[in-house]
């Protein structure tokens, strides 16, 4: 069953990955309390890796999400600067630059979050697009996923669920640069922009 809805906020994603590996632990628990497994316990801890992996993904979705909006806010104010610059007169002709600069980086910056990941090692795997098309053939990796058993299952997983993570730390540590910079485009083009346009109309 799917325990993470695309819906829900990042909290109580959190709280949904942290009852899942409360599940996991407690099927271990019940697995290694008699000295035998069942087959209940085995299904949960085979799961892991995948509600995992599918968790992951969906933090990746939500960084794109949130990168997307911030390139199409940009753009946007970037343009919007370029077009009433002849229309206006700047007084603070540093701050009108500053924005464009910040606003630009920012966009940059985002388009840089908005590359597809890549793996970096060499131990292949059976999960990441990459490594499945270097097996050569359709039928190579079907006889591959065959002879897969649950404990190699959660291994694939675990190499693929790392990687993920260290391209969401990235993807997240860029983001957090690019809405830096956005803010303080924002802040120039308040100060060198719409400041001037209100204070030169004066009162009424």
């Amino acid at each position: 069953m799917n325990r993470f809805s695309s819906g829900s906020s990042f909290p109580t994603q959190l709280a949904e990955a942290s009852e899942l590996i409360q599940a996991v632990n407690t099927a271990q628990n019940a697995a290694t309390s008699d000295g035998t497994t069942t087959s209940d316990s085995v299904a949960a801890i085979a799961g892991f890796g995948s509600g995992v992996h599918q968790f992951l993904n969906q933090l990746l979705t939500l960084v794109y999400s949130k990168t997307t909006t911030l390139l199409a806010a940009n753009m946007v104010l970037v343009s919007l600067l370029l077009s009433t610059r002849t229309s206006i007169k700047i007084g603070l002709d540093a701050f009108y630059i500053g924005a464009i600069f910040f606003f630009s980086l920012s966009a940059i910056t985002s388009v840089i979050v908005l590359f597809p990941r890549l793996r970096h090692d060499t131990s292949g795997g059976m999960i990441f697009w990459r490594a499945i098309l270097a097996q050569g053939n359709a039928d190579t990796y079907a006889t591959k996923v065959q002879t897969l058993t649950k404990a190699r299952v959660e291994e694939e997983y675990a190499r693929d669920n790392y990687h993920l993570a260290r391209v969401i730390r990235l993807k997240d540590t860029l983001l957090r640069c690019a809405i830096t910079f956005f803010i303080l485009g924002l802040t120039c083009a308040v100060i060198g922009v719409v400041a001037p346009m209100l204070f030169s109309h004066g009162p009424m």
